[in-house]
């Protein structure tokens, strides 16, 4: 690359909704690139900002990220009267006017920020390249749209949400189609190539103990008790209890999976991280009122537990740690304890011994 004549701006809450992998600045930054060379636009970043709301302690570890990569940090506190797509905007124009080198603006944020400086670049001679989450309508206004693959967590709450309404209006069987119309109703615009796959192969993929997809294009709704919410098997002696069967743990794990729909989920890549999440998957459940009594009286299973903690962290067992272990670490502090089954030693519950609210 011989010359730097490309601006890249960055709202960092933008990419909360992206997928993980396509999250980091590395990434983001190489597309930026590959988009503007192909085009023969530019070939190297010269003006680099990112704003965020640095006390959102994910937008500050993203925008942060890309500070590594050279970038200005705008702190924008979510209360200011500057938004950041104001903030954003200003930079922009700021850059294109004093600037006569810059060729070309990449903006990575809503898209009615990079619609709100289109023209003002254009008539500077300056290209634009949109980058989204999700879908955009390019039109004339934008040179180049680059869009980002959405985070399919979020896809799972919404499928969720679709099917629990089903469930709630008696449907037992619905066809694809239906299934996505209400989907559509929940988040208008819904597309399911912004998740990376078609909406079959990724009905397929969600499919688990609240619905199950029939070929070719049935949706079997199931009831929060269905035998088909499977047990869940952890590995590593007293964690596996292979023969293990107790009456109510398919209807606690079909309960603790849709409760756990509600958290966030995390890259399971950090031991503290995961325990962080284990540690809220048991809050939940401290709360919930099924798994609470459970919790009280007999102890919870540990399979149920975990069931809750790989919709928040799927892939943790990569860790390579006893699922036992992170309970343990989880409960510190806590009115959670890890105990064994007095029935058969070889299985682990967590019980709760108070108010979760009173922890100690």
């Amino acid at each position: 690359m011989g010359r730097f004549d490309l601006g890249v701006f960055v709202d960092a809450h933008h990419l909360f909704d992206v997928a993980p992998h396509e999250q980091s600045a590395a990434v983001v930054l190489t597309r930026i690139e590959a988009a503007a060379e192909e085009q023969c636009m530019s070939y190297g970043v010269a003006d680099r900002l990112v704003v965020a709301d640095c006390s959102d302690t994910r937008a500050r570890g993203i925008a942060e990220d890309f500070g590594q990569h050279g970038f200005v940090i705008r702190h924008i506190p979510h209360d200011s009267p500057l938004t950041r797509a104001n903030a954003l905007t200003a930079e922009i124009v700021e850059a294109a006017v004093g600037r006569e080198d810059l060729r070309t603006v990449a903006v990575v944020a809503e898209p009615g920020v990079a619609l709100s400086v289109a023209d003002t670049l254009h008539r500077a001679g300056r290209a634009l390249i949109a980058c989204t989450a999700g879908q955009a309508q390019a039109g004339p206004a934008v040179d180049r749209v680059i869009t980002f693959t959405l985070d399919r967590s979020e896809l799972r709450r919404l499928v969720a949400r679709a099917v629990a309404g089903l469930r709630e209006d008696g449907r037992k069987e619905v066809q694809m189609a239906e299934l996505a119309a209400v989907l559509r109703g929940l988040q208008p615009g819904f597309t399911a190539g912004d998740y990376g796959a078609p909406l079959k192969r990724l009905l397929q993929q969600l499919a688990g103990p609240s619905y199950q997809f029939v070929e070719p294009d049935r949706i079997l709704v199931r009831s929060l008790g269905a035998a088909g919410a499977v047990r869940e098997k952890t590995p590593g002696g007293a964690d596996a209890g292979s023969d293990y069967r107790s009456d109510s743990a398919p209807t606690l794990m079909s309960v603790m999976r849709e409760a756990a729909l509600v958290l966030p989920p995390i890259e399971p890549t950090d031991e503290a991280a995961v325990v962080k999440a284990l540690r809220s998957v048991l809050d939940l459940a401290g709360e919930r009122g099924q798994l609470r009594d459970a919790a009280l009286s007999d102890g919870i299973p540990i399979q149920v537990v975990t069931a809750g903690l790989r919709v928040v962290a799927d892939g943790y067992k990569g860790l390579g740690h006893k699922t036992s272990d992170l309970c343990h670490q989880a409960v510190v502090g806590t009115t959670w304890r890890v105990a064994r089954d007095q029935g058969n030693p070889n299985h682990l519950l967590l019980r709760l011994t108070g108010d979760p609210a009173e922890p100690g």
